[in-house]
């Protein structure tokens, strides 16, 4: 077995969540997504927790993402959930509430969520793709069910936020 699914088994227990959720809000990084970026042979990128409100529920439900360079002073995150079928919870809940709340550089930024479409998706998921690959194993897998949903996130206090290229 890999380092990175070993990683991936443990971040997906409630423990071993929790425990990421607190390394990202706290010290700006993720183990699970350290291992999983030296094991796959991809450029570590932190992550952001990314909180949003379920569109059920109504409760604050947060999650750890990658995130990348969209357009100036904002970024990008991927609803991908391995090529599975349907979208993540986080992703549907953005298209119900599209406000939510980043941790970012260890700090809180309330954001405006939008879903990046049509032809401006094109240059933008190319982007993605280049800085990691698996994101085109993702979306063959999820071919025939969805289109992998990119969001553009935007701080609503007009904090500039970055990505590594």
């Amino acid at each position: 077995m890999k380092l990175s699914q070993v990683a991936v088994r443990l971040a997906v227990t409630p423990l071993g969540a929790a425990f990421d959720r607190w390394c990202v809000r706290f010290l700006g990084e993720s183990p699970v997504s350290w291992v999983f970026a030296r094991s796959e042979g991809v450029a570590y990128n932190p992550p952001i927790l990314l909180t949003t409100r379920g569109r059920k529920s109504g409760e604050p439900r947060t999650v750890v993402l990658p995130h990348f360079r969209a357009a100036p002073g904002r970024i990008a995150v991927v609803g991908s959930r391995g090529g599975m079928p349907t979208d993540p919870y986080w992703a549907r809940n953005l298209r119900a509430h599209p406000h939510a709340t980043i941790w970012y550089a260890r700090r809180p930024i309330e954001v405006e969520a939008r879903l990046v479409e049509g032809d401006e998706r094109e240059p933008l998921w190319e982007s993605i793709t280049k800085r990691s690959p698996v994101y085109l194993q993702y979306q063959k897998r999820a071919t025939g069910h969805r289109e992998i949903p990119v969001f553009e996130l935007t701080a609503k206090d007009g904090t500039r936020l970055d990505a590594p290229a």
